[in-house]
């Protein structure tokens, strides 16, 4: 993974707003030039973060968006994540690792004779990385699982708290329905959660809806009414009795066979004995005295008693029709009992029909006997026990229904409650079968167990790679191939590091046996930290392939042999790096490091090597950033050139901002002091003497120009401290544009032949 660029940079020290719109993506190589003050270490300490891991503790509100080849940004948010292997060489390393007076932190390089068990670190490093790899991707997975999860419990809870607010407006336990009571409930009634059975139809849905509902109604009154199947078998043996019973009659057998006529002959035997006359109502004849004797004869005492007994069956017989009971209203009923109380209603009306119907039917028979009550050929049916059972089968749910409406009466909120639970464990069921909700969860379970035992491998193989990792560095080797180096780089032998176990680092000394204590030139000590560095790259068996280097600044008090010394070394160690990014303020080094790294550009015929300018504006407070090199900056061969030729761009510019004004003055003082130094070596280190001295050996030394020179870059060049005032910026606007002029123009006066080349030079 490499660095592309960085995309944001925000309130980090003096990178105030930084956004990568004027430099292009970082190459292999890159290198940065910038002014002491212009932000090139705090540059640094970015990187510094990244391979550090963590957020800056010197800004604790900066912001940061560093983009890779592959993968997230790295940002403040999860620099902690980062994979990147990055080794940052700036004032913090030095600070963290080395203490002029005492000791250098240890440095583990691996001895190289132990082949088995470096084979055996190898191994295990890629078994490592495997599973370390296969363990963060599957956290990863669990962690957007169990996310989806809670998300569920979120939403079903909201679901559940819409359905069940719309049942019970006053119930605050649904009224304040959230994902932990949902998650609570799930847990307490988990096996039913699962099963089929606490699903609810529509219907009941419907009813448990109705019976949830706050409305509180009165008791009702009903009693309930049964038949007795006895009754009915034996009114049908008395009926079967009496239907098989006759009469000694002289039989007229017209009126045997013709029931109607008998009816009305008798009727009519009956009247005239009653008015006492033998005259017939109907056609006036006289009735016979033997007629009348024939009639009794058929309608004997015996004969009547016998009809008196069918007329007295027949009396009770119309006593047993079933009447329809008073039931109570329907509206009486809660809603929930409303459609089985209507059922059993509807029931109980069909059973009286049948009942009454065999009962008619008796009725039928026993009025044809009494019509005729000398036939013995008639028979009824059983009153059907089917019919009966449906009379009080309908009666029960009718007191059923009753009971449950008087119970929910007497125990209101507990069944209402009871109602509200089912439906809730109905509309829980629904959501958790939907979102396969116990398997989510039985993964998740079962799948970071499962990662907790790959990550209780990688700790075990971790301590094993540590013990290995132990075995095989050597300290003393760290210091022989440290004062190797540092010899080397310096070109004498009297500072030599020495590992001291007890301080558990190298104690500095000279000669091998003096410590220094601190006595060290800033030479000696950007030298030790810098090849201490560079020896560091290669601990624990590091790969320079897979590094990327950051390397900050490594010359500093350097003469100009230890600035090339510096630059052969860290090409020889930093060339096969991943990636390498080099600030400097030093145009010398910088133009060392340009000149390889552009050959590498033209031999491979590929930007791979990328040449940038950090820049701080002049402004209060002043503000950094980094963007692309300018032509001067990488085609010249001197500090001089470059500050020659953007001077020059400003002379030329009709208007400037009033940050180049800032840049006209600091850049006009820099490129005089080169000059004049080179033209005025006598006085070389003392800008005051080199312009008294220059403006002395000028055509015209009273020329107020030259006046006007020494003000605008003693008041507006880069100072500690740069004194304001209300027409502060007004007078440098208004000045600067001129006196850019007048300082090329001196230069043309003093030397005309250098001016002329320089121009031809940077044009």
């Amino acid at each position: 993974m490499s660095i592309k660029s960085i995309q944001k940079l925000k309130q980090f020290g003096i990178f105030q707003d930084h956004t990568n719109s004027n430099a292009k993506d970082f190459g292999k190589y890159n290198l940065f030039y910038g002014w002491n003050g212009s932000g090139k270490s705090t540059l640094s300490g970015l990187f510094r973060c990244i391979e550090n891991k963590v957020t800056s503790s010197k800004f604790p509100s900066s912001e940061f968006s560093v983009s890779v080849d592959s993968g997230t940004p790295i940002t403040q948010a999860n620099v902690a994540n980062s994979e990147l292997n990055i080794y940052t060489f700036n004032h913090d390393f030095i600070d963290e690792n080395i203490s002029w007076n005492s000791t250098v932190k240890s440095i583990l390089l691996v001895d190289k004779e132990k082949i088995e068990e470096r084979e055996k670190l190898e191994r295990l490093k890629k078994e490592q990385e495997v599973d370390s790899k296969a363990h963060g991707i599957e956290a990863e997975a669990i962690k957007k699982l169990d996310s989806a999860v809670s998300k569920f419990e979120t939403d079903s809870a909201r679901h559940m708290k819409t359905s069940l607010q719309s049942i019970d407006t006053t119930d605050s336990y649904y009224l304040n329905y959230d994902k932990r009571k949902f998650g609570k409930f799930i847990e307490d009634r988990l096996e039913e959660s699962k099963s089929d059975d606490s699903l609810l139809d529509d219907q009941q849905i419907v009813e448990l809806t109705n019976a949830a509902k706050p409305d509180q109604k009165s008791s009702i009154t009903f009693n309930q009414q049964t038949i007795n199947q006895e009754i009915f078998t034996k009114a049908k043996e008395r009926l079967d009795e009496l239907l098989k019973t006759s009469v000694v009659s002289q039989t007229i057998q017209r009126l045997v066979e013709h029931g109607d006529i008998k009816s009305w002959v008798e009727t009519g035997l009956d009247l005239h004995k009653r008015h006492d006359t033998n005259q017939c109502e109907y056609c006036g004849n006289t009735i016979t005295e033997e007629r009348t004797k024939q009639l009794e004869a058929h309608f004997n005492d015996d004969y009547k008693a016998f009809q008196t007994r069918l007329e007295r069956a027949d009396g009770w017989l119309a006593d047993q029709y079933i009447q329809p009971p008073i039931l109570p209203a329907t509206s009486d009923f809660y809603d929930e009992f409303k459609s089985g109380y209507g059922e059993a209603c509807t029931a109980l009306g069909k059973a009286i029909t049948a009942l009454n119907g065999e009962i008619a039917v008796w009725h039928t028979v026993l009025k044809e006997k009494t019509a005729n009550p000398l036939e013995t050929a008639l028979t009824v049916e059983v009153i059907s026990e089917s019919s009966v059972k449906a009379f009080n089968d309908a009666m029960t749910d009718i007191g059923a229904a009753v009971d449950k409406h008087n119970h929910k009466s007497g125990n209101f909120k507990e069944e209402t409650d009871k109602a509200k639970k089912r439906l809730e464990l109905h509309y829980a069921t629904t959501e958790v079968k939907s979102f396969k909700y116990h398997e989510k969860k039985k993964e998740v379970v079962d799948r970071t167990a499962a990662n907790e035992t790959l990550k209780t491998a990688i700790n075990t193989r971790n301590t094993e790679i540590r013990t290995l990792e132990d075995s095989l560095s050597n300290e003393g080797l760290g210091a022989d191939q440290f004062n190797e180096s540092l010899h080397k780089f310096l070109g004498r032998s009297e500072l030599t590091l020495r590992f001291n176990p007890v301080k558990k680092g190298y104690e500095i000394l000279r000669n091998d046996s003096e410590q220094v204590d601190g006595n060290l030139s800033e030479g000696e000590k950007t030298a030790i930290a810098f090849v201490y560095f560079i020896t560091k790259l290669k601990e624990n068996d590091n790969n320079i392939e897979d590094t990327i280097v950051v390397v900050d600044d490594p010359i500093s008090s350097f003469d100009s042999n230890h600035l090339f010394h510096a630059y052969s070394f860290m090409k020889v160690n930093c060339e096969k790096a991943k990636q390498l990014f080099v600030l400097t303020h030093n145009f010398t080094f910088f133009k060392l490091v340009r000149d390889w790294i552009s050959r590498k550009n033209k031999r491979d015929n590929q930007n791979i090597a990328n040449f940038y300018v950090v820049k701080a504006n002049n402004g209060v407070p002043r503000t950094s950033t980094y963007e692309n090199a300018e032509p001067a900056l990488t085609l010249y061969n001197s500090e001089y050139h470059y500050i020659f030729s953007r001077l020059n761009s400003l002379k030329n510019q009709q208007t400037l901002e009033t940050d180049d004004h800032f840049l006209a003055a600091n850049l006009s003082r820099k490129l005089l002091e080169s000059f004049l130094s080179f033209k005025f070596p006598k006085n070389r280190g003392n800008f005051a003497n080199l312009f008294n001295t220059a403006v002395s050996a000028s055509q015209n030394p009273e020329d107020e120009g030259k006046e006007k020179i020494r003000k605008f870059i003693n008041e507006y060049s880069h100072n500690d401290l740069i004194e304001t005032n209300e027409d502060f910026v007004e007078n440098l606007i208004g000045e600067g544009v001129s006196v850019i002029s007048d300082v090329f123009d001196w230069i043309n006066e003093l030397d005309e032949k250098h001016y002329q080349e320089m121009m031809e030079v940077v044009s």
